[in-house]
């Protein structure tokens, strides 16, 4: 049997080798307001590529650790692997903390990005990790998942995940 190094294989692989197998089989189904979403392995790996394409224009690394703050949506999936196909490491974070509660986990993973799901007027999630920013000096990106394709974000200096996917390579 073969070993890789951490670095060479990680559940991306997994993901990647499945893609190649079976690329239109189902992954993801999930009840929405507009009715079922449905996404195969070869969707899903062509939007966590565009994403990884876009987090390492905005200099994301091999060894990073990025923060990701998403409730249980494709969103997650998506980013998930995204940030292992960079070769980052994923720092997941619980939907319910509080700005010092994220800053603390930033500062103590030393994460220089968190992802952050836009949340709702009863739990603002981005806005909350907007404010941690300022408690975590070594995180400079907060980038925004918002709850429409194409829909700006209401955090003022985030860029949302649309924006890093534009124009990336699948």
């Amino acid at each position: 049997m073969l070993f890789r190094s951490a670095t060479h294989l990680n559940l991306a692989h997994l993901l990647d080798n499945t893609a190649r197998q079976m690329p239109d089989r189902e992954a993801l189904a999930i009840h929405t307001p507009r009715g079922m979403l449905r996404l195969s392995y070869g969707q899903i790996s062509a939007l966590a590529s565009q994403l990884a394409n876009g987090l390492r224009a905005r200099g994301i690394q091999p060894g990073d650790h990025v923060a990701l703050s998403c409730p249980n949506t494709p969103h997650f999936v998506v980013a998930y692997f995204a940030i292992l196909r960079v070769g980052a490491v994923v720092v997941p974070l619980n939907v319910l903390l509080k700005p010092r509660e994220i800053a603390y986990h930033l500062n103590d993973s030393d994460a220089v990005a968190i992802i952050a799901f836009e949340g709702t007027p009863e739990l603002p999630i981005a806005k909350m990790a907007r404010e941690a920013l300022a408690e975590a000096p070594r995180c400079k990106d907060l980038l925004v998942i918002t709850l429409g394709a194409g829909t700006p974000t209401s955090v003022e200096g985030a860029v949302t995940l649309d924006e890093v996917m534009a124009g990336q390579s699948p």
